[in-house]
């Protein structure tokens, strides 16, 4: 575990790494407003945001319980009433549900008590917690239903304790912090049924122990112990000395931490303090002109799994014009699509206009360990080539295969966002131009992977070369790599927020979609509002006489002028399709739900800004046309959500009518088609109760 987990762990009501997770993050629990809290890091961005439950205590602590055999992943912690609850996520829907332990418990805690729980050496169940009179306490399951129940147990805590439950020698531990003497521990005998008491030696410290965590290491069989004091983070190896490992930089956020340990100085020594510049970024709003920049993030994350990128590269071979070839191809993430696609040139599937390569198979593919023949019906590619298959039209040399799979077996491969393959543009408006200086790719590194000919899988992994992008082009990428013949059709993908990301231009994306048919075309955005007016977003087109800016629309049903289509954004490697971003398009007045855009016409993005409490059309899409749309592709039929992003945590967007008085109601009623325009338009923090202002569905 990185330092800055480890921070956001200790400041944390509770955390958890998943076994298994490939996306590398931690899950961190935190208590705002009487709301349990759950959110997804992955390095230093936030993924994803839930709430567990309502009614929380706003000083409890929380404990995970990953899926184990039967069980579901739980998380237990304390209400406002002083009783321990507990709910259980549901994989299927997606949603965390209170299960009947917390009643079958019954148990009411001290007002300062904080808890922890485990699963026990031999599989059961184990939870602490401090008692009515400040006294410690356990219960541990026995079965299917049965409890039992120790306490109050030796040992002198302070109120309000912090707790940690670990498996030490295969045999259950419970340590706190005990008055006078840093951390002292229980240590449970299960054949006797007691707990025997001990002190960690070297743990104590001038100020107040505000959290810590203790675990075995697994090298030396020694204790490791980390400590949040004031501020500052420590680690003890055994009764060794203690070593200071950082501390809290910022009060308002909870995971910054300077390393300032011995071994760390040296790197300050030729630091030219008086010269350096701070990155723009970290410029205050006042020092910038663009109140939201927002800086993009590249490279690796350490906690992403090395090389797992070679379980999504695959090798082609065909016949082409009577000749054996190679070629290379990769699978993407695509959400809510109906199969899995691969990705590759269109040159390895077609050898003459309109005429399909023959004996076309994917050579052991990955995820079937086995040779699969590609069929005609499995193939597309860009219509412009598969017309005129020649090297005038390299810029639609692009084609996909598709394997009809199941979506709990699912192989989803590298990630993709919009954001990489964006051409810079010069001035508002303007069109596609070699202006460098914005181009978000340009002298990052680039990786290109694929097989030679010789080169045979399962026994030979796919080749990668790096080398440095040049520049984004309207229609194409440059970059400095080597490859060889056969990587032809092979992905080329930067790190991009941690994780493996695919780079490929806007018009291709497009095409993808329309062959899996994933988005939503022609729908109007209708707010759930409990009245008996309708409330939609309306829009304008570019108008010079229209301001851009979104505004709610009242009526019975009131004229609807604003349609979009509403497609996949952005997705990473391997997750789930409900923490994809998605983006809406504002699309053409007049344009027929079946017709594609024109290629003349400009797609305007929807823009939302949580800090001002706007929306508007954007003509270049960036970071905050993206959103989340978690309960539509989980449950299609019900009313959704819209989250979206503001620093580390994500907003939903509402809307309202409480500007409209009876005269404008009145108005309403005599015509279906008259509307009233408002502009409560808001976003509001993500709560467990559904409000209707927060619900929408597309018409």
């Amino acid at each position: 575990m990185s330092v800055q987990d480890l921070a956001r762990s200790l400041v944390s009501a509770g955390s958890i790494k998943l076994p298994g997770d490939e996306g590398g993050g931690i899950y961190i629990l935190s208590v705002r407003d009487g709301d349990l809290v759950e959110k997804y890091w992955v390095g230093d961005a936030v993924e994803n945001e839930n709430i567990i439950a309502s009614g929380v205590r706003n000083d409890t602590s929380a404990s995970y319980l990953p899926s184990f055999e039967q069980m579901p992943r739980l998380v237990i912690f304390i209400d406002q009433d002083n009783s321990v609850r507990c709910y259980a996520y549901d994989e299927d829907m997606e949603e965390w549900e209170e299960t009947p332990l917390g009643n079958k418990w019954n148990i009411t805690t001290s007002s300062k008590s904080k808890l922890s729980a485990i699963i026990g050496p031999e599989g059961e169940m184990v939870v602490s917690y401090q008692d009515e009179t400040d006294r410690l306490s356990v219960i541990i399951s026995t079965g299917e239903d049965g409890w039992t129940s120790f306490g109050p147990l030796d040992g002198d805590p302070i109120v309000g304790t912090p707790q940690c439950l670990e498996i030490i020698n295969d045999k259950l531990h419970l340590f706190y912090v005990n008055k006078g003497s840093g951390i002292g521990y229980l240590v449970f005998n299960s054949s006797t049924g007691s707990w025997k008491a001990n002190v960690l030696e070297n743990t104590k410290f001038s100020t107040a122990i505000d959290n810590f965590s203790v675990a075995e290491d697994l090298e030396t069989g020694s204790l490791q112990s980390y400590f949040l004091t004031d501020g500052s983070l420590w680690s003890v190896s055994g009764d060794k000395e203690k070593t200071f490992l950082g501390e809290r930089q910022n009060s308002l956020d909870l995971a910054i931490y300077v390393a300032m340990g011995n071994d760390k100085q040296q790197d300050f020594i030729d630091f030219d303090l008086e010269n350096y510049q701070v990155p723009i970024q970290y410029w205050h709003s006042t020092q910038r002109r663009d109140e939201t920049y927002v800086t993009e993030r590249f490279g690796i994350d350490l906690s992403t799994p090395a090389r797992r990128w070679e379980n999504w590269v695959v090798k082609l071979t065909f016949e082409k014009l009577g000749s054996e070839k190679h070629g290379s191809g990769f699978y993407v993430n695509v959400p809510n699509a109906s199969y899995d696609i691969i990705l590759t040139a269109g040159h390895n599937l077609v050898d003459k206009p309109e005429h399909y390569c023959s004996n076309i198979k994917i050579v052991q593919d990955p995820f079937e360990k086995k040779d699969i023949d590609v069929q005609p019906e499995m193939i597309r590619v860009c219509r412009r080539y598969f017309e005129d298959p020649d090297e005038l039209n390299e810029i639609y040399d692009y084609g996909a295969i598709l394997l009809k799979r199941s979506p709990s077996k699912r192989h989803r491969g590298f990630g993709f966002h919009l954001m990489l393959g964006l051409a810079p543009q010069l001035g508002e408006g303007a069109a596609y131009t070699e202006d460098e200086g914005k181009d978000i790719l340009r002298d990052h590194m680039v990786y290109v992977c694929g097989y030679a000919p010789e080169d045979l899988p399962p026994d030979k992994s796919p080749r990668r070369s790096e080398g440095r992008c040049i520049g984004t082009l309207l229609h194409q990428l440059r970059y400095d790599a080597n490859t060889k013949p056969g990587m032809s059709g092979g992905p080329v993908w930067v790190g991009f927020r941690g994780v493996e990301t695919i780079v490929a231009i806007h018009n291709v994306w497009r095409d993808i979609f329309k062959w899996l048919n994933v988005g939503w075309h022609g729908k109007s955005l209708h707010c759930c509002n409990p009245s008996t007016y309708s409330m939609h977003l309306h829009l304008p087109q570019k108008n010079i006489t229209t301001p851009n800016e979104g505004r709610v629309r009242v009526g019975k049903p009131g004229k609807v002028e604003t349609l979009f289509d509403v497609v996949p954004v952005a997705a990473r490697p391997t997750v789930k399709d409900s923490n994809a971003g998605y983006g809406f398009l504002l699309r053409p007045v007049g344009l027929n739900v079946k017709d594609t855009w024109p290629a003349s016409v400009t797609s305007p993005w929807v823009r939302w800004d949580p800090k001002k409490n706007k929306v508007s059309r954007s003509n270049r899409f960036n970071a905050q046309c993206e959103v989340k749309l978690p309960g539509l592709i989980i449950k299609p039929e019900k009313p959704f959500e819209i989250q979206t992003q503001e620093g580390d945590g994500w907003k939903q967007v509402q809307m309202e009518m409480r500007f409209l008085d009876e005269g404008d109601l009145e108005l309403l009623e005599e015509d279906p088609q008259s509307f009233e325009d408002t502009s409560e338009i808001s976003f509001g923090s993500i709560t467990k109760n559904k409000n209707k202002n927060k619900l929408f569905q597309f018409k």
